[in-house]
């Protein structure tokens, strides 16, 4: 049961993290808002301003496949500062990743992120823990005013987890955001990993006067339907998303990001 689970969603720690991102079909890459940290370190370099969030899932509508995650970005004169903590499962199989990493701007038109991690996974029963380090990171770049791109790899030099000789496994994704208004984004990436095909992820969200936010999109492999909503409030901002899987049904997430400052 427990390779079941692996197999079927893959790499669960880079999975994209965010209301947003998870209702626009899991499209993360060059979103500028604190979820970057998580998604994508080069695009956090553009936030202005200090921010926190908190990220929630129940997968698949199972109680020891919850998730939480908590992270924070800090802006200082020329980089981006933050730092992430993620944890998924329940107590017969748990993954979880601390990171600490940076965020560069060199222009108006380009960046670059860095984030060291470091992972563990426990299985119970009394099958022991694993941990290891690693670190992933990304460019982040803006082609055109309507047009961007983000490219992020995670474990490029093939870490494995210690006293094993188990390789964790490589990802690499690369996608493009079009917007054609300033309401309107559209979104497509390409998710690869050793462990498995490449996956397709594409999603829409259209913004109303800059409060409202209506999301929609879809993944493959196997194929998962995605949709949600998000509301700003002066600083607070709540995102409500769900996925539908073709074979396992629903997956409520939601998320909060505060903003320091207005």
């Amino acid at each position: 049961m427990l390779l079941s689970a692996s197999a079927i969603q893959g790499q669960s720690l880079t999975y994209p993290l965010g209301g947003g991102p998870v209702a626009t079909g899991h499209t993360a890459l060059v979103r500028q808002d604190m979820w970057a940290i998580f998604n994508n370190q080069a695009a956090a370099a553009f936030l202005d301003h200090p921010e926190t969030g908190l990220f929630t899932e129940n997968r698949f509508m199972i109680s020891n496949m919850n998730r939480v995650a908590v992270g924070a970005a800090i802006p200082l004169k020329k980089v981006v500062l933050m730092i992430t903590a993620d944890h998924f499962g329940g107590s017969g199989f748990s993954e979880m990743k601390f990171g600490a990493g940076c965020a560069m701007r060199f222009g108006q038109h380009f960046s670059a992120g860095l984030q060291l991690d470091y992972l563990g996974m426990s299985i119970g029963e009394g099958y022991g823990s694993l941990s290891s380090l690693s670190f992933e990171g990304g460019i982040y770049a803006v082609l055109t005013d309507k047009l961007s791109l983000g490219i992020h790899l995670f474990n490029p030099i093939k870490m494995k987890w210690f006293s094993t000789d188990e390789i964790i496994p490589v990802n690499i994704r690369g996608g493009l955001g079009y917007k054609p208004e300033p309401s309107l984004q559209i979104f497509a990436e390409i998710n690869k990993s050793t462990m498995r095909a490449a996956v397709f992820c594409a999603g829409a969200e259209y913004c109303y006067q800059q409060q409202f936010f209506i999301r929609a999109g879809i993944t493959t492999g196997p194929s998962r339907y995605t949709f949600g909503a998000g509301l700003r409030m002066n600083r607070l901002k709540i995102d409500v998303a769900s996925s539908v899987h073709s074979w396992l049904g629903y997956s409520p997430q939601i998320s909060f990001t505060y903003s320091f400052q207005e």
